[in-house]
């Protein structure tokens, strides 16, 4: 960017250079949301927002239409934009309703940093960093607090009157109590099965045959509340590098989850927050696991050995 001392372009150059800084210094299992500033609070603004999920990737996304307010949807250049600039368009997916990037290590948090910003001044129409504010928070899987990034703009901070909340992008919804995530995922999942009993096992998972694999679904609690899926594909298997290697392929190609060796297992697993999702949504999830599970127990069993859960001939999900 060039501009003379004190124009917008260097105001954006030092506030891309302390963004890089900050993406580069984000804690496994932390999140971080830089939004366009909106009053009231209550209204949903454009944004950018940020995942370290250490070996699993590091994940950038844009808000898209489900997220911005009414009447200040993203319009056709809008659109070709973002996808100029590289964001995947929203899929159907529940974690697909942002436009989204992912980096592998090392992550290139300069590059990061630039097309977030060109992303708010371009896309978002932000005309300076002033009108920005930042959201950090961690996932369940990271312990204690997330430090603040020196981004030199405000912290989006909850008024004192606000109720506990769970970010999804910049709009806030109340943290749901277990029982509603419970809730959510029975309705799901008795149309999911057509009518089928579940069952609850000894932990309190509801296992769910798909094919030569077994799904158990289960609602973990917290803030947010997650609905975690996951499958045992193989057991019985050792490790050693040439598994691992496998195992690396299949998370770069897929889309959905990640599959990972524990205690001579090997397990499929996806996480979704509980917060606003649908019937649908988990329904779909399961789907995808599903058929994902069905598929890769039989590819690992044959290059590597071990057992399935069931023997018996491939049953898609529809």
């Amino acid at each position: 960017m060039t501009g003379t001392a004190g124009s917008p372009s260097d105001a954006w150059a030092a506030f891309e250079a302390r963004l890089a800084k900050a993406l580069q210094g984000m804690e496994h299992a932390t999140y971080l949301v830089v939004s366009l500033a909106s009053e009231p609070r209550s209204v949903a603004s454009a944004y950018v927002q940020f995942a370290q999920g250490g070996l699993l990737g590091f994940r950038a996304e844009a808000a898209g239409n489900q997220w911005l307010p009414q009447g200040h949807g993203l319009g056709t250049a809008q659109q070709e934009k973002l996808a100029e600039l590289g964001w995947q368009r929203p899929g159907s997916a529940p974690e697909g309703r942002n436009w989204a990037r992912e980096w592998e290590e090392p992550v290139p948090f300069a590059e990061v940093a630039a097309i977030a910003v060109q992303t708010l001044r371009e896309v978002y129409g932000a005309t300076t960093p002033d009108e920005l504010a930042y959201r950090v928070g961690g996932f369940p899987a990271h312990s204690g607090p997330v430090p603040d990034p020196e981004l030199g703009i405000p912290r989006d901070r909850p008024s004192p009157d606000e109720p506990a909340a769970a970010v999804v992008g910049t709009r806030t919804h109340p943290a749901p109590e277990p029982d509603e995530a419970v809730a959510a995922l029975e309705a799901a999942l008795s149309e999911f099965v057509s009518g089928a009993d579940l069952v609850p096992d000894r932990d309190g998972d509801l296992p769910i045959r798909v094919g030569s694999a077994l799904m158990f679904v289960r609602p973990v609690s917290g803030r947010p509340p997650l609905l975690q899926l996951f499958s045992p594909l193989v057991s019985g298997v050792d490790m050693t590098p040439a598994l691992l290697d496998s195992l690396n392929d299949i998370n770069r190609s897929i889309l959905f989850g990640r599959v990972f060796w524990a205690e001579r297992e090997v397990v499929v697993s996806m996480e979704l927050t509980a917060v606003g999702i649908s019937a649908k949504q988990i329904a779909f999830a399961c789907v995808q696991l599903g058929n994902l599970a069905d598929h890769l127990d039989d590819v690992l069993r044959g290059r590597f050995g071990g057992r399935t859960m069931f023997e018996v001939p491939k049953t898609l999900v529809n």
